[in-house]
């Protein structure tokens, strides 16, 4: 286990910390039958019910999140420690970020047709 690991697991526990308030903030402003869009257009989009919406995205974060760890952590060389960080590091903060637009998205959509509480 090197410096750069620890740093890619610190990075990657903030991201989804980041993800899991934000869903929490989220989850508490629908009732438990709230139907949430998934993606794209609203309309047509594919919805899960609150709990799975908000909870798999997270799941499945963690475990891609889990398989980089096992990647990162099965190197020995510096060269493949260094493009293990860089790659953890980017993509914690790019998921991140692609959650909290879904999340915006979503909420945006399930305010507009009024089923979110104040």
């Amino acid at each position: 286990m090197t410096l750069l690991s620890i740093a890619a697991d610190i990075l990657w526990i903030v991201a989804l910390s980041i993800m899991a308030s934000a869903s929490l903030t989220a989850w508490r402003r629908m009732d438990p039958d709230t139907r949430v869009p998934m993606q794209g257009d609203p309309r047509k989009a594919l919805r899960l019910k609150r709990d799975v919406a908000l909870g798999l995205p997270i799941g499945l974060t963690f475990l891609f999140g889990a398989v980089l760890l096992w990647g990162h952590r099965s190197v020995t060389e510096i060269t493949y420690d260094v493009i293990f960080f860089g790659l953890r590091a980017t993509l914690a903060a790019v998921i991140a970020i692609m959650h909290l637009q879904w999340l915006r998205g979503a909420l945006n959509a399930l305010e507009a047709e009024g089923v979110l509480k104040p």
